[in-house]
């Protein structure tokens, strides 16, 4: 169903869940007083079906029955009243043209001091700027993310190909924080329903050559997932030159995930992306 630009999930309102071997209905607080009208309706119908006399006796039997699962599944449901969590989002409009690649430095000489340095290429430097603005917003302006609240993900496609992911973290503190005091602010209004969780926030996700040169192969054979890394924006011009943007400050990195797109489990948002819309 979509209402405007939002796309709305009817399984975000109604479901069905099973608890103790029984089915349960979870579904939204807007729909509640239709619920409870529609109990009414049935405790109408069951005081005039009452005075119905059916020739066999087990028809009455069964119809009883049937009536009252009826009446104890809806009278048993689940209401859920939601919240909406908003993730820093971008002041800019995004244009895939302007993402021209993956970009990876590397020290000349081992050396602990210094680190591999990877980030987005990008067609003009005003475009990276914006861009690395919002990265850095998702981890509320500072220069180290040991929360890993940028996550970034390299995922192999084919052997042709990798797509890179960039989203916010949905379990960034203050997400737990907002949702803690929503609930702390409605406990009495809302007592007795459960709380739907959402959180909207905007992913970058882009596909790009995976030949044998590629620079992400030697980017994970020399970044091993116990050390750290640079996340700094680049930009590649029309020669497909690519220079670093030395005024933008790049951030500490201390996570990353490289996976095969078929190693992928349910659980995982690249999962469900690649399932979702690249196959649409």
């Amino acid at each position: 169903m979509n209402k405007g630009k939002w796309k709305i999930s009817f399984k975000s309102l109604i479901s069905i869940r099973w608890q103790s071997h029984l089915p349960r209905l979870i579904i939204h607080e807007k729909y509640e007083k239709f619920v409870n009208w529609f109990l009414r309706i049935l405790t109408v119908f069951g005081i005039i079906s009452s005075l119905i006399t059916f020739p066999i006796w087990y028809i009455t039997l069964l119809f009883a029955i049937v009536l009252f699962l009826i009446e104890q599944f809806f009278e048993k449901s689940i209401f859920q009243y939601t919240s909406i969590y908003v993730q820093p989002m971008p002041d800019f409009k995004y244009d895939p043209e302007e993402w021209k690649g993956m970009a990876f430095s590397f020290p000349q000489d081992p050396d602990q001091k210094l680190l591999n340095i990877v980030g987005c290429a990008f067609a003009t430097e005003e475009y990276a700027h914006k861009f690395f603005k919002l990265l850095k917003a998702w981890n509320y302006g500072e220069d180290e993310d040991k929360d890993n609240n940028i996550y970034l993900s390299f995922i192999v496609e084919s052997e042709k190909e990798y797509s890179v992911y960039l989203y916010p973290n949905p379990e960034r503190k203050t997400v737990d924080q907002f949702f803690e005091k929503a609930e702390d602010s409605q406990k009495y209004e809302k007592y007795g329903k459960e709380h739907q969780k959402l959180i909207m926030h905007k992913v970058f996700c882009k596909i790009f050559p995976y030949r044998g040169n590629s620079q992400l192969k030697i980017f994970i054979e020399k970044q091993s997932f116990d050390q750290p890394f640079w996340l700094k924006p680049f930009i590649m011009k029309e020669n497909g030159q690519i220079e670093m943007v030395f005024n933008e400050n790049a951030i500490l990195k201390y996570h990353y995930k490289f996976k095969n797109r078929y190693e992928l489990n349910k659980s995982e948002y690249e999962y469900q992306h690649g399932k979702n819309v690249m196959k649409k």
